[in-house]
């Protein structure tokens, strides 16, 4: 230990999940000896290259979720800033250096227990520890062994236990007698205790080893990182949202690839304002000829569609006439999907199912396998492998004792490294596999279970048609975090039934992966983008990335992944209680938190292999059954 206190080297991944400042974390320090110890804060440097505004906002967002869906409201909120952007907040990452240690720690707790007589020692701070661990037993002159054990609160507060103490004698005179909280007196034989409620909010404190989990649930994200700046400046730059609304129009195919890029090029609409002020000055000049008005708007509607940024304003115009979209918290996210769609579809280095069927072909002595139908029959209408994808993970705050937000529970941000706030992140280049839903035949299968009406769905199966529908009626604002789907709002049934079944069909697949790529669960994890539909299945860290772990099962097994996440969703150790009540659980679709993008929220087995509900006499038919 050097300055009281340890410092840890780890990946910068691992760190991002275990040992983020307030955890605790175990240690070995010089010698063997192994402690508990708190991770006090962290040596950073400034993430550069990355969207830092997108993500702020992100954030700020998820923070503002849990707020609202909190019992305590704004109280829930602890050590953030009022407003969450780059004006507020650096975006920070581990610092690698030979000389200053990344992670900075002390030993904690602070009580230790003499491993013969009993005798418990507890040291006044780390300092002191640091000057005196080699000390032995006071009483008796055996070693002594760290009691790692917290007591913490949902509030947040967490720390080492207390000295127990004797009403007559103080501490001086305590031993522990067993396991547990069994300690007394040796002096009088009695009891000796300490206090249970929390000193911050007075609620009984819970008590549990100090490498528990259940004392820091870190809050986390990841993001596709949008880094073409020109994009962004499109985005802010056009007024009435036409920005967002080009990206939609192109999605749509009201606008063609050439002029889409172009148009982002230039990051902004080309003489989309020089063409509406000399329109509107021909318009005078036509009206003050006596022009009747239905001839002037003949006039300038031809000029309109003769010119490029004319044709532009009309497809944007039309955009805003089929979506029933009207402010920017709605229009800005679909925008962002879609951009986030394109940067996987058009990624670094794009492998199709076709493709994947001649490398197996190599594989397995020139028998090529059949990809594709089994995708067909699952409900996919493409799936393409895409690497060197840029994914931003970030960590920006954490809770005790419970994740969800019930009364009591706060999130709370991160002590403040620079002159400014921060939250952590870094960024990866990873590759993964993009599922994409036939959206047809999602809409048959709503049709089939009555989740929608035939009058709901469009009249119209075209591919223009097909895209606007799932973006009108998908509801993004409706997705929060913390907190299921709300049905009784409009297009809430329409939003929770694509949802679901989405992000079923995602955490299924991932159960499969992580099988045949020989990766742990939390190698993997999810990108949903409900509007498209579709799934981003992708490593999230280096190594499964540097092992083509799901290049290999995508090339060389793909048809036995798909099979076996069907076969395996109509199955689960905890049937029938989980299909007909808990409708997911641990032993079927549950992930972990790095994994899982919606805390494992919004999921139904049935949606994939169907159900008859003996209670109500109706037949919820699967995604993947066999009809």
């Amino acid at each position: 230990m050097a300055s009281n206190r340890n410092h840890m080297r780890r990946g910068v991944h691992q760190a991002m999940y275990k040992y983020l400042p307030g955890c605790w974390a175990d240690f070995t320090i010089g010698g063997g000896a192994n402690y508990a110890v708190h991770v006090e804060h962290w040596n950073s440097m400034r993430l550069e290259g990355i969207n830092q505004k997108r993500l702020l906002r992100v954030v700020s967002q998820r923070v503002q979720a849990f707020q609202n869906a909190s019992p305590i409201g704004a109280a829930a909120i602890v050590n953030f800033a009022s407003r969450i952007d780059e004006e507020n907040y650096f975006v920070l990452t581990p610092k690698v250096s030979e000389t200053e240690r990344a992670i900075v720690t002390s030993v904690n707790p602070l009580l230790f227990v003499c491993s013969a007589c009993g005798k418990v020692h507890r040291y006044r701070n780390a300092e002191e520890f640091r000057r005196r661990r080699d000390d032995r037993c006071s009483a008796c002159g055996r070693n002594v062994k760290q009691l790692k054990l917290l007591a913490f609160c949902k509030c947040g507060y967490a720390d080492g236990l207390p000295m127990p103490k004797c009403k007559e004698h103080g501490s001086k005179y305590i031993v522990r007698r067993s396991s547990g909280f069994d300690f007394v007196c040796s002096r009088c034989g009695k009891k000796a205790g300490f206090a249970f409620s929390c000193p911050v909010c007075k609620e009984k404190l819970t008590i549990k080893p100090a490498l528990d989990s259940a004392h820091y649930f870190p809050f986390t994200l990841s993001l596709i990182d949008l880094l073409d700046k020109r994009k962004d400046s499109l985005l802010d730059s056009e007024d009435d949202w036409r920005g967002e609304k080009v990206v939609l129009a192109q999605y749509f195919g009201f606008i063609g690839a050439e002029e889409y890029q172009s148009i982002t090029d230039a990051g902004k609409i080309p003489q989309s304002e020089e063409l509406v002020q000399r329109l509107e000055k021909e318009a005078e000049d036509l009206r003050g000829m006596g022009i009747p008005e239905e001839f002037v708007a003949q006039i300038l509607e031809g000029k309109r569609r003769n010119d490029s940024s004319g044709k532009i304003l009309q497809a944007v115009e039309r955009v805003g006439q089929v979506l029933s979209l009207s402010v920017a918290e709605d229009i800005t996210p679909l925008a962002e999907e879609i951009l986030e769609y394109d940067e996987l579809v058009r990624a670094k280095e794009v492998i199709s199912l076709s493709e994947a069927e001649m490398a197996a072909e190599m594989l397995r002595d020139g028998i090529r396998p059949d990809y594709t139908t089994p995708a067909e029959e699952m409900g996919f209408s493409r799936v393409q492998l895409c690497s060197g994808v840029p994914v931003v993970f970030a960590a920006y705050g954490y809770t005790r004792k419970e994740r969800e937000c019930s009364a009591g529970v706060r999130l709370h941000g991160f002590p403040q490294e620079m002159e400014k706030k921060n939250i952590y992140a870094h960024r990866l280049e990873t590759e993964g596999i993009l599922f994409e839903l036939d959206r047809a035949r999602v809409l048959d299968w709503m049709l089939e279970n009555k989740q929608i009406l035939p009058e709901d769905a469009p009249r119209e199966r075209s591919e223009e048609r097909l895209k606007i529908w799932f973006m009108d009626h998908v509801r993004l604002a409706y997705i929060e975090p913390f907190t299921e789907i709300d049905t009784s709002r409009q297009d809430g049934t329409i939003t929770k039934s694509v949802y679901t079944l989405l992000h079923s069909i995602s955490h299924a697949l991932i159960y499969e992966a992580a099988e045949i790529c020989g990766l742990d669960r939390s190698s993997l994890a999810e990108y949903l983008l409900p509007n498209v539909p579709a799934v981003f299945i992708y490593c999230s860290n280096t190594q499964g990335f540097h092992m083509g772990a799901l290049h290999s099962a995508f090339q060389g097994h793909f048809d036995r992944w798909l099979r076996r996440a069907r076969e395996r969703s109509a199955h689960c150790i905890f049937d029938p209680v989980c299909i007909d009540q808990e409708k997911a659980c641990a032993g079927c679709l549950f992930l972990n938190e790095v994994s899982c993008q919606h805390f494992n929220k919004d999921l139904d087995r049935s949606f994939l292999c169907g159900r008859f509900d003996h209670e109500q006499q109706n037949k919820q038919f699967g995604f993947w059954e066999d009809r």
